[in-house]
């Protein structure tokens, strides 16, 4: 006879809490698709790195994507079915996902096996990740109740999300993966293979994105500007933007300092990754003075605009060293840098 209700219990060591049924829970802050996929590798033991090595052996955190009005969402704005399935392959993790949308006529049947794929995933003892206006974490269920249990990437807060509200979020987006086994992979190539597709997600718009709407990679910071300049933002959601941009420029330099041996030209890619982090540290202390951000002051946003316009700079340097550290790989991508 099959359970009916598993709950990973050894998933958080501190005890604990089942909040209440709430399928529109919302918590604080923003954790990306990295970061849930991070916490099950550390449950079921499959890594020993740290957390700023996942994000940049999978390529992740060199994303840079922005909406035209500096909002929230800028940062889970990409194709979560291609990366996502690639950045679990590029550390060895075999995966299997599903994406749509929840107005389509079908979606019934697609919420039928997704819930079905997830229940077998913790049946085997591994985590899923959900899509629920943040990826989260799916810890266990309880068929009687028809509840999933879900948490954040962080912290150990466990809230019910009643199985007739996956895949019904703030937007019509719905997205799961299960991570099914973890193989040995070569892990001086596949960081080389990050600092590649660090490139391409610099000078490759997303296809997924209408460019009307959004920017990525180097077209990001000329857009940033503008929208600071034209005063077309929330003051709140663009701080949010800019604290995710600066903890992902923090772990690529954190990153890549460890890779000076991949090429004798590392040596600018490092120093030159570093002033970026420190450039986005010091957005972040401009803008945690909360009242002159807030109010919008015009000292403090032309300071912002002047260090971003710095970043930019930065970053297309630093995305220069890494073409000059391997300029036969990227030769022989030709037009295409992304292709493996």
């Amino acid at each position: 006879m099959m359970a009916t209700k598993v709950v990973l219990q050894d998933w958080i060591q501190s005890p604990q809490t089942m909040n209440s049924a709430d399928a529109n829970r919302s918590w604080s802050g923003v954790s990306a698709y990295t970061d849930a996929m991070y916490r099950i590798l550390l449950h079921k033991q499959w890594t020993d790195f740290p957390h700023y090595m996942i994000a940049g052996m999978t390529a992740s955190t060199f994303r840079l994507v922005v909406d035209r009005r500096m909002t929230a969402k800028s940062v889970s704005a990409y194709n979560w079915m291609a990366e996502n399935f690639v950045a679990a392959d590029f550390i060895g993790v075999t995966a299997s996902q599903a994406a749509g949308f929840s107005f389509e006529s079908t979606f019934p049947l697609y919420q039928k096996q997704a819930l079905l794929d997830i229940k077998a995933s913790i049946d085997r003892g591994v985590g899923a990740i959900l899509w629920h206006d943040q990826f989260v974490i799916v810890t266990g269920y309880d068929d009687v109740e028809r509840m999933l249990f879900i948490c954040e990437s962080k912290g150990n807060e466990v809230i019910r999300l009643p199985y007739d509200s996956f895949g019904r979020n703030s937007t019509p987006y719905w997205y799961y993966q299960v991570l099914e086994a973890c193989a040995p992979i070569d892990l001086w190539e596949v960081c080389k293979e990050s600092l590649i597709q660090a490139v391409y997600k610099w000078e490759t718009h997303d296809y997924m994105l209408p460019p009307q709407d959004y920017a990525c990679g180097a077209d990001a910071y000329a857009t940033i500007a503008a929208v600071l300049q034209s005063g077309t933002y929330d003051a709140e959601q663009a701080a949010i933007v800019f604290r995710y941009y600066a903890k992902s420029r923090l772990d690529i330099a954190t990153y890549v300092a460890g890779l000076r041996h991949l090429s004798i030209q590392m040596d600018q890619v490092i120093d030159e990754y570093e002033l970026l982090a420190n450039l986005y540290t010091t957005i972040v202390e401009v803008i945690d003075d909360s009242i002159s951000w807030d109010s919008r002051e015009p000292e403090c946003v032309q300071s912002v605009i002047e260090l971003i316009r710095k970043a930019g700079d930065t970053e297309q340097r630093a995305i220069d060293a890494i073409k000059r550290a391997f300029p036969e790989t990227l030769g022989n991508r030709f037009d295409d840098v992304g292709l493996r």
